[in-house]
């Protein structure tokens, strides 16, 4: 007999289908299926379908019945139209971040700015399909090793960091807990920035963090901390002046000790 789900586990699933629903564009209970299991949030096609139905139910949900699969989006709320300015930037973020971030990741990118870029400005009507791209980026992608690991990593940690969660993470098979305060863009490498919960803080690159979940307590962001002192006292500034990354010098991380300490308590 199958085990029936807890609240907390239903309620849990009903938020991360919601947020994964667009507002403009449509999106199909197999491809939310997917999403979720690039997640490792793993449940058949009918659990996502029926929870589907919930949210049409009691929330700004709509299910589109004019063809088959079933699309579904979100109400759409009034964005301010913006100027040409605004929408090269916006341009540039996004072929930014695709350039940067794995492949896999260029689905969710291009449903975050669709939704913008579909109300934005009057580039959208003018520009003719002969026409050359008005803006370009061309970057080294942030993630050298990418594994499918990587997607539960970053999204557990990012969690961590708007919800104020403490993260259990794994590094060279053993666990650390951590207070994930910010993410970190240096010489072309992502970090992650936190708390021990010695109080020491430290940064490591996400690649290096084999495994990540996200625990049920919460923890105070500390009040002494300040991202931009830390980014001070971790890099040499005489080497940033010289622009090259090769150079730049970050302190190496004291992790031997900090998951002694964890495993010896």
């Amino acid at each position: 007999m199958a085990t029936k789900p807890n609240l907390n586990d239903h309620v849990s699933l009903l938020f991360e289908l919601y947020n994964r629903i667009p507002r403009l564009s449509r999106v199909t209970a197999i491809e939310l299926q997917q999403q979720l299991a690039d997640v490792a949030v793993v449940r058949d096609i009918r659990t996502v379908q029926r929870n589907l139905d919930v949210l049409v139910r009691h929330l700004n949900v709509y299910k589109d019945t004019r063809d088959r699969p079933y699309g579904y989006h979100r109400a759409s709320l009034p964005i301010k139209t913006f100027g040409p300015r605004e929408s090269m930037l916006l341009q540039l973020a996004e072929g930014w971040l695709t350039q940067s971030f794995p492949l896999e990741y260029k689905a969710i990118i291009n449903s975050i700015f669709t939704e913008i870029h579909q109300v934005k400005t009057q580039s959208a009507s003018t520009q003719n399909d002969n026409h050359q791209p008005y803006s370009d980026v061309q970057s080294q992608s942030l993630i050298k090793n990418y594994s499918t690991k990587f997607n539960a990593v970053f999204e557990q940690l990012t969690y961590g960091i708007i919800q104020q969660q403490i993260v259990n993470i794994v590094l060279d098979e053993s666990e650390l807990s951590i207070e994930p305060l910010s993410l970190w863009i240096h010489s072309n490498t992502l970090f992650i920035v936190f708390q021990c919960l010695e109080h020491d803080y430290q940064h490591i690159e996400i690649e290096k963090i084999q495994d990540a979940n996200l625990s049920t307590f919460n923890f105070k962001y500390p009040d002494d901390f300040n991202l931009k002192s830390y980014q001070d006292q971790h890099i040499s500034k005489s080497n940033l002046a010289s622009n090259s990354a090769n150079q730049t010098h970050h302190e190496p991380i004291r992790f031997i000790n900090l998951l002694n300490n964890q495993n010896n308590k």
